[in-house]
């Protein structure tokens, strides 16, 4: 299978957002409950709004003309101030103005070919000393063995029942992970 993959910047991915929206629901299928039309809607609009902030990034991976993966990323705000380590002072240090990987979706047929980490790669071009994160969600256990076999480090555990069903992994390279203890996952 020939890969070739194009890189997005800003608002040019939003004539891609029905395509990213068809992949999503397929490569969920079977892997994450509850994917449905208002997970689709709630995708489009976040790429809408998260295309015209400054740092955006798209990339999309093609086996001749088809869609068989993409990913986005987008620059965190400083300061930050979202759901995940919130009012933390770790947040700040961890996640402000780093590189946060927003999606990273391979299809079904195109998995185990490299196709997420050429993606993955691309998207993490830009970060300055490899300042990345993601949230994966935790029933995402393809997601969560993918990042954790590329060397990505487990910082957020969330405990059964707590709010957001997110964890938090930063790159192999970020300069958090300096002084925090290997601990087994």
């Amino acid at each position: 299978m020939d890969i070739t993959t194009v890189v997005y910047p800003g608002e040019s991915a939003l004539a891609l957002a029905d395509e990213f929206v068809h992949l999503r629901r397929l490569a969920a299928r079977g892997r994450i409950p509850g994917q449905d039309d208002r997970h689709a809607r709630e995708l489009r609009e976040r790429i809408a709004e998260e295309a015209r902030s400054p740092g955006f990034l798209a990339v999309t991976a093609r086996a001749d003309s088809l869609l068989c993966g993409f990913g986005t990323a987008t620059r965190t705000p400083v300061p930050y101030a979202g759901e995940l380590l919130s009012g933390d002072a770790r947040a700040q240090e961890w996640l402000a103005g780093a590189v946060r990987i927003a999606d990273l979706v391979v299809a079904p047929a195109a998995r185990g070919r490299g196709v997420a980490t050429r993606i993955l790669d691309t998207l993490t071009a830009p970060a300055v000393d490899d300042r990345v994160w993601v949230a994966p969600d935790r029933r995402d256990a393809g997601a969560l063995s993918f990042f954790r076999h590329l060397g990505w480090r487990q910082t957020v555990f969330p405990r059964p029942g707590d709010g957001p069903s997110r964890t938090v992994f930063l790159a192999p390279g970020h300069p958090a992970l300096a002084g925090l203890p290997v601990v087994g996952c």
